[in-house]
């Protein structure tokens, strides 16, 4: 592939993240209108035709790592792991 296909094929890449990235929005955006109207309604689960809705509260417990490390490092770095990836980036 030469630099003007490779070029060619860039631009195509990054108007795709574009518009995938409008589309995103714009799905969030009628996800939000959906969760306002079951607030609305005070319902955390609906049936909706052949749709099943539910917006609820989730809990989870997580770990302050900033604060275990400083105050049990060795816990940290028993319990610590790496991992490797590659990663693609265009500018």
């Amino acid at each position: 592939m030469g630099t003007n296909e490779l070029i060619a094929k860039i631009r195509e890449l990054r108007e795709f993240k574009r518009l995938a990235e409008e589309m995103t929005a714009h799905a969030d955006s009628i996800a939000d209108e959906i969760k306002a109207l079951m607030t609305a309604a005070g319902e955390s689960r609906m049936i909706v035709g052949e749709y099943k809705l539910s917006y609820t509260d989730v809990s989870r417990v997580d770990i302050d790592r900033k604060r275990l490390k400083e105050e049990q490092e060795e816990i940290f770095t028993a319990y610590s792991y790496s991992t490797t990836f590659k990663r693609f980036l265009v500018s």
